[in-house]
């Protein structure tokens, strides 16, 4: 009986640490997978930083590309082309862009009234006389008073005219004479009852005109 008790003991002994051996084995291979180990880490990661009074510190979001565009100048401003940015400043007035003794010669006649138009870009300033000749005066702002916009403006049948501003030149088309002078950039010409331009050329009272509006704006 001694014997077999032993042997029974022995058995017992045997299995007690093949298992305690099973259990370490499963506990080393599945311990770095802990649940309780990644939730503690995910909270480290995701967790908001706080600022000195404890509150959740945000940090506010970059400059979309249409921002940061906007933020690098509009040509109104002597910047690249964008319509991003601010607006164009207003156009003078029509009486400081040119009195009306000027505009009476550049008409020959006197001016009977006065008529301002505000576009997008472009202010324009009408002076009629009496039986209806009139002399147009347009004010470019922002992009289009840009040197750029003058120089893309150009048609091949231009004839530049010296002596105005830094550049001008006569558009017999439009029968308008585009000056362009530093900031300033406008187109000024004389026109019939019809609205067809007064002369194939330039007057010489219109290049008058065109240089006190210039010596103005």
């Amino acid at each position: 009986m001694a014997p077999r008790r032993r042997r029974t003991s022995a058995l017992l002994m045997l299995a007690g640490l093949l298992l305690v051996a099973v259990l370490g084995l499963a506990w080393f291979m599945v311990g770095g997978d802990d649940p309780a180990d990644q939730v503690a880490g995910a909270s480290a990661t995701t967790a908001p930083a706080t600022g000195p009074d404890g509150a959740a510190a945000t940090t506010a979001p970059g400059p979309t590309t249409a921002e940061g565009a906007g933020a690098a100048g509009d040509p109104a401003a002597g910047g690249d082309t964008d319509a991003s940015g601010p607006p164009a400043p207003p156009a003078p007035p029509c009486p400081r862009v040119i009195s009306d003794a000027e505009a009476a010669a550049a008409l020959g006649a006197a001016v009977a009234r006065t008529e301002s138009r505000d576009g997008f870009l472009v202010r324009s300033c009408t002076f009629w006389t009496s039986n209806d000749r009139y002399l147009l005066v347009q004010v470019s702002r922002g992009v289009a008073a840009s040197r750029d916009q003058y120089d893309l403006s150009r048609l091949p049948a231009d004839r530049n005219v010296p002596g105005i501003g830094q550049a001008a030149r006569w558009t017999r088309d439009t029968g308008l004479l585009d000056v362009f002078d530093g900031a300033a950039r406008f187109q000024v010409g004389l026109f019939t009852a019809a609205g067809v331009p007064a002369a194939a050329e330039p007057a010489p009272r219109l290049e008058t005109a065109a240089r006190a509006i210039a010596a103005r704006l």
